[in-house]
C-alpha cells in the first residue's frame, strides 16, 4: 500500500475541511514547508497537495507555495486543485511535480477532457472522481465540491475506457474519522481495473488494512494524522 500523506492549502495554511465545507476549516500549521519536512523526517516522500483556494476559483493562489515544495530534493508530489487547461498542467510538470489531479474540468469540460487524453500520459494524470451518494449511486461533485453533478462515477469511468489512476473520495465522510466507504471502493475496484486511490474519513490502521484487503493499491491520509488518531511511525510500517 503507497500511503501518501496530505497537504491541503487554504490561504497559505495546511487545513482540513469537514465533508467539503469551506466554512467548516480546521488549520494545523502556518508553514506548508515545514509540514512536508515533518513527512519527509519521518521517512515519507510522496506527498499529496490540494490547492483548496485554487479547487473553487480556478485560479492559483498557493502556486508559490507548491514551487518551493517542488524544490525540495527527493520528494515525489501529486498535485490538484483547479488545474483546468493545458497550460497549467505543463507549468506544474514543469516545476518536477510527478503526477497531477484533474476534476472540475475534466468532468465538465469535453475539449479540456480530449486534450488531456490526446496530449498527456495518463500515467501521469489522477482523476480527482469526489462523490456524495445519492440512492445508492455515487454522483460526482465539482468545484472544489460545492457544485454537484447529475453524472456517477460508474458512468464517467465507462465513457473514459483510458483513464489509469482514479483519486475517490467520498465527501460525506472526509474530515469525519469515521472511516472510508470500504464498500463502494470495492465495487469500484470491481467495477474497472484501474489504480484506486482511497480518500475520505480514514481513521485508524484497521481502515488501511479494509482498503488493502479490497485491493486498494494507495491511499491519502490526511486529518487522521494531523488528530493524532494514527502515528507517522505506524503508517511507515504499513507504507
Amino acid at each position: 500500500m503507497n500511503i501518501i500523506p496530505a497537504i491541503d492549502l487554504l490561504n497559505g495554511n495546511c487545513v482540513r475541511l469537514l465533508k467539503g465545507n469551506y466554512n467548516e476549516v480546521s488549520s494545523y500549521n502556518t508553514s506548508p514547508i515545514n509540514q512536508v519536512k515533518t513527512f519527509i523526517s519521518a521517512g515519507f516522500n510522496h506527498i499529496h497537495i490540494v490547492d483548496l483556494d485554487a479547487a473553487k476559483s480556478g485560479n492559483n493562489e498557493n502556486y508559490e507555495i507548491i514551487k518551493s515544495i517542488s524544490q525540495i530534493d527527493g520528494l515525489s508530489l501529486q498535485v490538484g486543485g483547479g488545474i483546468r487547461d493545458i497550460n497549467k498542467i505543463n507549468d506544474l510538470f514543469s516545476l518536477g511535480v510527478d503526477r497531477l489531479i484533474v476534476g472540475t474540468a475534466a468532468i465538465t469540460d469535453p475539449q479540456f477532457l480530449t486534450q488531456l487524453k490526446n496530449s498527456i500520459d495518463p500515467a501521469k494524470l489522477i482523476f480527482g472522481l469526489d462523490f456524495n451518494m445519492a440512492k445508492g449511486e455515487p454522483m460526482l461533485s465539482v468545484n472544489g465540491w460545492t457544485r454537484n453533478t447529475a453524472t456517477t462515477l460508474f458512468d464517467y469511468l465507462n465513457r473514459n475506457s483510458w483513464i489509469k489512476n482514479v483519486l475517490a473520495t467520498d465527501i460525506s465522510l472526509d474530515g469525519t474519522l469515521q472511516g472510508p466507504n470500504v464498500g463502494m471502493y470495492k465495487r469500484i475496484l470491481e467495477y474497472k481495473n484501474i489504480n484506486l486511490i482511497a480518500s475520505g474519513g480514514i481513521a485508524s490502521m484497521k481502515d488501511i488494512h479494509d482498503l488493502i484487503n479490497i485491493g486498494s493499491q494507495e491511499c491519502v491520509i490526511g486529518k487522521a494524522l494531523y488528530e493524532n488518531k494514527i502515528s507517522l511511525t505506524e503508517l511507515l510500517d504499513a507504507n
